[in-house]
C-alpha cells in the first residue's frame, strides 16, 4: 500500500501539517504528515503505516543512541551529546549545514568511527563494542560510486551476491540478481558497464539506484547512506528516495544524509535530525513539525502552518533560514553574527526533548543474516571479479602486456653493442652492456612490480569501506589481488626476458632471468599494495615511487662499489653494507650476476680450476708477502705493535689449518710475551715453504686446465667450435666485473686480519655461522643452518623473504598505522602549544 487517505468526523478542529481539516471532504495522508488533535498525541504517517505492515514473522531493530560525543584526533568536537531512538520500518534523515557533522554522525552510528564517549545499542548490543554479535546487520552505501567501472551492471551486482550468500546455487544467485535488478527499475540495462563518471555508460541516476542495489541483495536491517541524491536531477532524486521508501515498507531502518531536500523528499522520511556547527542536535522529529518548531521559536505569526495550505509544499530550505539568521548592523547590513548561536539552539532543544515523550521499546532477537561464503569461495569470487574486470579494461590490458616487451626491446637494442667498429657481426663476448643489462632486469622489474599494483588498493578503498560491513575476510581480498598481480608480473617477465635475452644472445638463462625478475616484480607488487593501502592520495603514492626505486638503484651494487661508499654505511668492509642487505634490488642483481658467469656452459667446465688458481694466486702472489713484509719491518726496526702481532696470528693460523701438509709449530708463540727473532725467523721459513707448495699446486692445476683446452682445441674443426662456443657464453666484462680486475687493492687491512677484495666470484664465505648469512658482494654460495645453498637459489629465498615480509606488514596495515599514529602526535603536540599560545596570550592581557 503506498497511498493513505484520512476522513475526520467529529467536532473538535484538528490539524493536517498545521492546516485545519474538516468533515466535508477526504485529505491525502501522505508520507512525512502529522496529525494534531486538540488534546492528546499527534498521528504520524509512520505510527499508522506500521500498525497496517506489521510482520510478527519478521524481527525487528530498535536503534538507540544514548548521550553520543565525538571527538577528532586533534581535539576538535564532531558531535555532542546526540541522543534518538528508531524502529524499524523508518526514514531518517540527517539534516544540517556544511561542516556541522553530518557525515560524521553517520559514520559514527554505523561504526565506522568510535565515539568519544556514549554508546549506540541495537537491540541492547553495543555496536562499537560487539560488533561481532551484529554481522550482517548494517548496510553502509558512501557518496561515492562502490561500482566496479570495468564491469557490466549485472556482474556488479552478481559478483557482490556471490560474496554474500554461501549456500545459495547459480540459479538461486541469478534469481536473486534479477529480482533485484527488476525491483530497480535497471534491467533493461543489466548488460551496459557501467563506466566511470567521466566516461558514463550509464545515467547518475541509474549509477545510485545500481549502488543501493549492492545492499539490497543482502538486505541489512538497518541500512546507511551518504547523501543518496548527490549531483542528480530532482526527478532522478525523487526515485531514489521512493525507492528507500520503498525498503522501509518492507521493515528496514535507513539513515541517509540529505543536502537541501525538495519537498516531497523532504515529506517522505519519518524522523528528521538536525545537526548546527559545532556538532550540536538541535532538532529530532518530524519533519513538517520541524518547520513549526522553527518558526514559533523565531516567533513568526504562521508558526503553526507546517505546509502551504494551497500546494502542499514543504519549505526546508527556511529552516536554515531561521537557524544561520544574521543580526542586522545600525546601517540594515548583515553581520557574520548569528542571532542565536549553536549553543542556544542546543539549549532550546534540550528543553523540547525533555517535554517530548519517545517510545523507547526494545527487541531482543536479531534478524537472521544470510551465512557468509567460505574464505576459499571469497578468495575465487575476488579473483574472477577482479580478473574479468582487468579483461574488460582494454586499455589497461593493451599497456600492461605491451609495456614490458617494449622495454626489454629497446633495452636490449640499444645494449647490442658490437666492439669491433669495421665489423657488423654481434659478439656477446666481446659486448660490455650485459652487467648493465642485468642491472636494468632488476630496476625494471621493480618499476613495473610497483606500477601495476600502486592503485589496486586506493582505488577499491571505497568498495572495501562498504564491504567492510559484509564481515568478509581481509586476507581472501589481499590473496586475490596478489594472485592477479603475480599473473600479470609473470606474464610481463617471460615477454621482456625472451625478447631481451634473445636480443643480447643470453644462451641457456631464460628460467634463471625469468625467475628473478619475475621475484623481484613480485617483491614489488606487495610493496605497492602497501603504499597503495597506506596512503589516501593517487599523487601521493606515485611520488612515492621514485624514493622506492632510487635507493634500489644506489645500493645494488652496480652503479657504485660497495667499498666506495661512504663509511658510515658499511663502505669498505668485509661484507655488504648492512643498509644494502635490505635492498632487495642487491639480492636480485647479485643472483643474476653470479648465476650468469658461474653457470654459463663455457665456465662450467673452468670454474673449479679458475677457483683453485685464484684461491692460490691470492695466497702466494697477495697475501703471504703482505704478511712477510710486517715480519721483515720487525727484523729492521727490532719492534712490533700488538695489532700486528694479532694480525700475523690470525692469519698464520688460517694458513696452518688450510694446509696441514706444511707444518708450522711456532704459531702459538706469535704473542707479545713469547716473539721473538727466532719465532720470527721460523715464520719467514713457513711463509717461503708455504709459497712453495702454493707454486707446486699451481702448476699442478693450470697442467689440468691446459689440458682440458689442448682437447677442445685439438684440431682447426674443434678450434673454430671452441671459439664459437667461448663467444656464446663468456662475456668478458661481466668476467672483469666479478673479478674485481679494475681494483687497486686486492686485499686491505681490516682490524687485526686481511680481507680479499680481489675475485670475489672465487671466494667462499670466510666466517660462517648457523645464523649468521651475511658475506661479501659476488660470493658463489651463501652458508646457514650449516648449508652451503648456491648464491642464486639463497637470494631468490630472500627475495620471497621480503615478500612474505612486506605481505604482513599489509594485511596489519603497519605502514598506514605509522603515519596516521604520527600525523596523531603532531596533532595533538600542534593542540597543546597552541593551547598553551593561547593561556600565554590571555595572562599577557
Amino acid at each position: 500500500v503506498d497511498l493513505y487517505f484520512i476522513r475526520y468526523v467529529g467536532l473538535d478542529e484538528i490539524m493536517l501539517n498545521g492546516l485545519p481539516i474538516n468533515d466535508k471532504r477526504i485529505y491525502l495522508f501522505a508520507s512525512g504528515s502529522i496529525v494534531k488533535p486538540p488534546k492528546g498525541k499527534p498521528g504520524l504517517y509512520t505510527d499508522v503505516v506500521q500498525q497496517f505492515l506489521q510482520d510478527s514473522s519478521v524481527n525487528r531493530i530498535s536503534f538507540e543512541v544514548d548521550n553520543l560525543s565525538f571527538s577528532f584526533p586533534n581535539g576538535h568536537v564532531g558531535l555532542r551529546n546526540i541522543n534518538l531512538y528508531e524502529q524499524s520500518g523508518k526514514l531518517v534523515g540527517i539534516m544540517g549545514s556544511s561542516g556541522a557533522g553530518k557525515t560524521t554522525l553517520l559514520n559514527v552510528l554505523c561504526g565506522l568511527e568510535k565515539p568519544s564517549q556514549g554508546e549506540v545499542l541495537i537491540n541492547d548490543i553495543n555496536l562499537h563494542n560487539d560488533s561481532s554479535k551484529l554481522k550482517g546487520i548494517i548496510g553502509y552505501v558512501p557518496q561515492d560510486d562502490l561500482l566496479i567501472e570495468e564491469l557490466t551492471v549485472y556482474e556488479n551486482l552478481y559478483y557482490n551476491a556471490k560474496l554474500v550468500f554461501k549456500e545459495h546455487t547459480q540459479a538461486q544467485i541469478n534469481k536473486c540478481v534479477v529480482g533485484v535488478l527488476n525491483s530497480l527499475g535497471l534491467n533493461h540495462i543489466r548488460n551496459l558497464k557501467v563506466g566511470s563518471p567521466l566516461n558514463k555508460k550509464i545515467s547518475g541516476g541509474q549509477r545510485k539506484r545500481l549502488n543501493i542495489g549492492l545492499e539490497l541483495i543482502r538486505e541489512p536491517a538497518v541500512l546507511f547512506m551518504d547523501e543518496p541524491t548527490s549531483g542528480l536531477s530532482s526527478r532522478d532524486s525523487e526515485n531514489v528516495m521512493e525507492l528507500l521508501s520503498e525498503l522501509t515498507v518492507r521493515g528496514k531502518l535507513i539513515f541517509t544524509v540529505i543536502h537541501q531536500p525538495s519537498s516531497n523528499i523532504f515529506k517522505m522520511f519519518d524522523s528528521i535530525i538536525i545537526i548546527d556547527v559545532g556538532g550540536y542536535p538541535v532538532y529530532y522529529g518530524n519533519p513538517v513539525e520541524s518547520v513549526m518548531y522553527f518558526k514559533r521559536h523565531d516567533n513568526q505569526i504562521n508558526s503553526d502552518i507546517g505546509e502551504c495550505s494551497f500546494c502542499g509544499n514543504v519549505n526546508p530550505e527556511s529552516i536554515f533560514n531561521i537557524l544561520e539568521a544574521k543580526i542586522l548592523d545600525d546601517y540594515g547590513r548583515y553581520t557574520d553574527t548569528r542571532k542565536v548561536t549553536s549553543e542556544e539552539w542546543n539549549i532550546q532543544y534540550e528543553n523540547y526533548r525533555s517535554n517530548k515523550s519517545f517510545d523507547n521499546t526494545k527487541y531482543a532477537d536479531l534478524p537472521e543474516t544470510h551465512k557468509m561464503p567460505t574464505w576459499f569461495q571469497q578468495l575465487r569470487t575476488y579473483f574472477i571479479r577482479d580478473f574479468f574486470s582487468k579483461l574488460a579494461n582494454k586499455q589497461y590490458l593493451i599497456i600492461s602486456l605491451l609495456e614490458a616487451p617494449l622495454i626489454g626491446f629497446l633495452l636490449a637494442f640499444i645494449l647490442r653493442y658490437i666492439n669491433d667498429p669495421t665489423s657488423d657481426i654481434y659478439v656477446f663476448r666481446d659486448n660490455d652492456n650485459i652487467m648493465p643489462y642485468m642491472f636494468m632486469c632488476t630496476i625494471v622489474a621493480a618499476f613495473l612490480g610497483l606500477m601495476v599494483s600502486a592503485e589496486e588498493i586506493f582505488k577499491d578503498r571505497k568498495i572495501l569501506k562498504r564491504e567492510r560491513f559484509l564481515n568478509l575476510s581481509r586476507s581472501s581480498y589481499l590473496f586475490s589481488k596478489i594472485g592477479i598481480l603475480f599473473l600479470l608480473s609473470a606474464i610481463q617477465s617471460l615477454l621482456f626476458v625472451f625478447l631481451g635475452n634473445y636480443i643480447l644472445e643470453i644462451k641457456g638463462m631464460y628460467f634463471e632471468y625469468w625467475c628473478v625478475f619475475f621475484s623481484m616484480a613480485a617483491f614489488s607488487n606487495i610493496l605497492g599494495l602497501n603504499i597503495s593501502s597506506a596512503f589516501d592520495s593517487a599523487v601521493t603514492i606515485y611520488i612515492l615511487i621514485p624514493f622506492l626505486i632510487i635507493p634500489q638503484m644506489v645500493l645494488s651494487g652496480a652503479m657504485f662499489s660497495f667499498d666506495k661508499i661512504n663509511k658510515i654505511f658499511g663502505g669498505g668492509m668485509e661484507n655488504v653494507p648492512i643498509l644494502a642487505e635490505f635492498m632487495p634490488s642487491r639480492w636480485a642483481f647479485e643472483a643474476l650476476v653470479v648465476n650468469q658467469f658461474v653457470n654459463n656452459k663455457y665456465e662450467q667446465i673452468f670454474y673449479n680450476y679458475e677457483k683453485q688458481e685464484s684461491s692460490i694466486n691470492y695466497h702466494n702472489v697477495y697475501l703471504l708477502p703482505e704478511v712477510k713484509g710486517i715480519i721483515d719491518t720487525y727484523r729492521s726496526e727490532k719492534t712490533i705493535s700488538n695489532d700486528d702481532l694479532e694480525l700475523l696470528y690470525n692469519e698464520l693460523s688460517v694458513e696452518v689449518s688450510l694446509v696441514p701438509s706444511v707444518p708450522f709449530q711456532s704459531v702459538e708463540l706469535i704473542k707479545p710475551e713469547s716473539f721473538t727473532l727466532e719465532v720470527a725467523d721460523s715464520a719467514t721459513d713457513y711463509i717461503e715453504r708455504l709459497q712453495e707448495y702454493f707454486k707446486d699446486q699451481f702448476i699442478i692445476v693450470n697442467e689440468e686446465k691446459d689440458r682440458i683446452l689442448t682437447e677442445m682445441q685439438s684440431t682447426e674443426e674443434k678450434t673454430a667450435q671452441y671459439q664459437q662456443f667461448y663467444d656464446a657464453y663468456y662475456n668478458k666484462h661481466l668476467a672483469a666485473f666479478t673479478k674485481n680486475t679494475y681494483l687497486s687493492n686486492q686485499l686491505v687491512r681490516i682490524g687485526n686480519h686481511f680481507v680479499q677484495k680481489i675475485d670475489p666470484i672465487y671466494l667462499d664465505p670466510q666466517h660462517p655461522s648457523f645464523l649468521n648469512f651475511r658475506t661479501h658482494f659476488l660470493a658463489p654460495q651463501k652458508s646457514i643452518f650449516g648449508y652451503n645453498i648456491s648464491t642464486f637459489w639463497f637470494n631468490i629465498l630472500i627475495l620471497w623473504f621480503f615478500a612474505i615480509m612486506m605481505y604482513f606488514t599489509l594485511y596489519f596495515e603497519l605502514i598506514k598505522r605509522v603515519f596516521t599514529f604520527s600525523t596523531f602526535v603532531k596533532m595533538r603536540l600542534s593542540n597543546y602549544f597552541s593551547k598553551k599560545k593561547d593561556k600565554i596570550s590571555k595572562i599577557d592581557n
